[in-house]
């Protein structure tokens, strides 16, 4: 997979006072030019991540540094229980260090949380963030809710994934009635809503099957080519059905080459 070229327009070498734009014009102006200045950071970068659970004598990550480049797929591996899902909660801002920081685009999660959950998109594994009795479409909204979509951004968002993840021949399905691998391409296209800039896969293969694995490398693709970054994390033993420009594995609180 090769790394996608960073593009800068020459407008972001301007001050915000030569804009003579007003209002939301002017805001979305200044997000645009923030976002480009931000291309210039690596999409993901960690350095000297540690934590350390409260009953643990070791701690289960050890001063971790961990820099993704803009199109670009890292695997990473290691034995249940190594800190792999500790390791992409911490990139992902959901829990804080010990030690240590992570940036997205040069974003911190603590200063710039909204920023950085924009750029930043999280697939926990197993069967998490689903309700029972709420249909696909309606999880697809609340989840555009969370991510502070408006309504016409949402719409168009849904209805890109529903054609990504061909959710059209479950809409109106309450997820309890949806098989796991159904479920699991909800999760996938709730994920990609916002189409982040750096995407942590949390064992996304589990209970797809081969069409749903296609659409999972063709998101995987997209984003690279757009410039994003992918981290991958699954047992050693998994076929994913890809190349990683790196394979790492989380080893005694280290990260190492595979």
């Amino acid at each position: 997979m090769t790394p996608a070229k960073t593009h800068l327009d020459a407008s972001t070498n301007r001050s915000h006072s030569e804009l003579d734009l007003d209002g939301k014009d002017e805001q979305d102006h200044v997000e645009i030019t923030s976002r480009a200045r931000l291309a210039v950071e690596p999409a993901l970068k960690l350095s000297g991540v540690s934590k350390r659970w409260r009953r643990s004598r070791t701690p289960v990550l050890d001063e971790i540094d961990l820099e993704l480049l803009s199109g670009s797929a890292t695997w990473i591996g290691g034995r249940n229980g190594a800190g792999k899902t500790t390791l992409l909660r911490i990139a992902a801002g959901i829990i804080t260090p010990d030690a240590g920081e992570s940036r997205a685009r040069g974003l911190s999660p603590e200063r710039d949380r909204r920023a950085y959950q924009t750029e930043v998109g999280f697939l926990s594994t197993g069967n998490t963030g689903l309700y029972a009795r709420l249909t696909v479409r309606q999880h697809l909204r609340y989840q555009s809710r969370l991510n502070l979509l408006t309504t016409n951004e949402a719409e168009q968002a849904i209805e890109r994934e529903f054609r990504r993840f061909r959710l059209a021949e479950i809409d109106g399905r309450r997820v309890d009635r949806l098989s796991m691998g159904q479920r699991q391409r909800l999760r996938l296209a709730m994920t990609m809503l916002r189409e982040p800039t750096v995407l942590l896969l949390d064992e996304p293969r589990n209970s797809l099957d081969d069409e749903g694995v296609a659409m999972l490398l063709d998101v995987i693709a997209r984003t690279a080519a757009r410039g994003g970054a992918i981290v991958w994390c699954s047992p050693a033993d998994e076929t994913t059905g890809m190349d990683f420009d790196r394979q790492l594995i989380v080893e005694n609180g280290s990260l190492v080459p595979a």
